[in-house]
């Protein structure tokens, strides 16, 4: 059985149920059917909200928790949901959670369907175990959130499912970005990596080190390296070559610079081992590279 509590709804809430027979037709829409939004809503302080499913949702359940706390019990255990946090609920998982009394959950959900979506789950390294992700929220995550409610709220044709679809689609990128830009240090840390990224890029021509970086950022060497991987995906010194192949680019196809003037800008020890590093990424050389697309 499902059940709903506070059936009067709350005071500027917004829901949206896409007709299910308009979602049959859309799941057989080769550009609707990786992922798709079957429904979405907001719920501003949603004190006494709990939802129950004892044979769970047949959609997978996103609640993003913008303002309060709530809670889930599911697979056995319970789970709060703090600010900032999102919380996922797998299609056909029995589930009960709700908001707190003392400080009551605002929220955004959206329920997902399509075969994109357990890779989504996978990213998130979200289970029916561990539901709950941390988020560092922006403004972004709200204004995209909307923006998904709002290309509901339009109407259930497939034109205005398309644009649902790749609404969502763009949320979830910001959802997984922002679950990796998310750690237990807090903002300081991320911001101190971002410092050290702008100096990578005024200093590209230095030959800059793991020690100089990582006393710009103000951390040790280890802290460095580790908060830094996890920022960027990659470690330090790669994400400065990758810097440094950015600036090649450009520089191979808004110039005429030689390779050896470019190689010399961009810090390398001469232009062969430039070359070959370009090669390494690209495919091909610095040579062939300004022949193919220098325009």
């Amino acid at each position: 059985m499902n059940s709903h509590e506070k059936h009067e709804g709350f005071s500027g809430q917004r829901l949206v149920v896409v007709p299910r027979p308009v979602l049959a037709t859309a799941m057989s829409q080769p550009l609707l059917r990786s992922l798709l939004p079957s429904d979405a809503g907001y719920y501003p302080k949603a004190r006494g909200h709990q939802c129950t499913r004892e044979k769970g949702c047949p959609e997978t359940v996103f609640i993003y928790c913008a303002r309060g706390n709530g809670w889930c019990r599911m697979a056995g255990s319970t789970h709060e949901i703090r600010e900032n946090q999102l919380l996922v609920i797998p299609a056909g998982t029995p589930h009960v959670y709700g908001s707190t009394e003392n400080k009551p959950w605002t929220i955004y959900w959206f329920h997902a369907i399509g075969v994109n979506v357990p890779f989504y789950l996978e990213k998130l390294a979200v289970s029916r175990e561990k539901p709950v992700v941390s988020l560092s929220g922006d403004v972004q995550l709200f204004s995209l959130f909307e923006e998904v409610l709002e290309d509901l709220q339009h109407g259930a044709t497939l034109t205005h499912l398309m644009y649902a679809a790749h609404s969502l689609a763009h949320l979830m990128g910001t959802i997984l970005r922002h679950k990796n830009d998310y750690w237990d240090g807090g903002n300081d840390a991320r911001d101190r990596i971002v410092n050290s990224i702008e100096f990578m890029k005024q200093h590209l021509r230095e030959p800059l080190r793991i020690p100089t970086l990582s006393a710009v950022a103000n951390l040790s060497r280890s802290h460095y390296n580790t908060l830094f991987k996890h920022v960027t995906g990659y470690a330090p010194l790669l994400y400065l070559n990758h810097l440094r192949m950015q600036r090649a680019v450009q520089l191979l196809n808004s110039t005429h610079l030689s390779i050896k003037a470019i190689s010399d800008q961009l810090g390398f020890a001469d232009q062969f081992y430039f070359s070959r590093a370009f090669k390494k990424l690209h495919g091909h050389s610095p040579s062939e590279h300004r022949s193919r697309y220098l325009l």
